[in-house]
């Protein structure tokens, strides 16, 4: 696996811990300067609300479906993170200033899924 593939692997996990123990300066070492984010209620985030939000959440689990690197300094995570129960799906945009630097998230989309959807859709229904 490409390095950049596994760091972004383990990212993606460690973003999922660092939400179910509140992890607030996690956060703030990773998201990018102007971030933007949409939970699966609906509602948007910049980084400063975000942040304040932090709070312990709950263990979840993390399955990483998709990482595609574009060119050196972007990449998106697609993956489906667990809670109570209940799946979301996970759309992640990292950047970088040059590709000996760290990934930083620019934005993170989510929605809630049905039990079996994401294979529907993969199956082609």
């Amino acid at each position: 696996m490409n390095n950049d593939v596994e760091n972004l692997h383990q990212l993606n996990i460690e973003i999922g811990n660092s939400e179910s123990v509140g992890d607030r300066n996690f956060f703030e070492r990773i998201l990018a300067p102007v971030f933007a984010m949409r939970r699966a209620n609906g509602t948007h985030e910049t980084r400063d609300t975000f942040l304040a939000n932090v709070k312990e959440g709950g263990p979840r689990s993390t399955t990483i479906l998709s990482i595609a690197l574009l060119g050196t300094r972007r990449a998106a995570v697609s993956c489906v993170v667990e809670l109570d129960g209940k799946q979301y799906e996970n759309y992640r945009v990292f950047v970088r200033t040059s590709p000996s630097d760290p990934w930083t998230l620019l934005s993170w989309a989510n929605e809630a899924i049905g039990p079996g959807e994401l294979a529907d859709r993969d199956e082609g229904r």
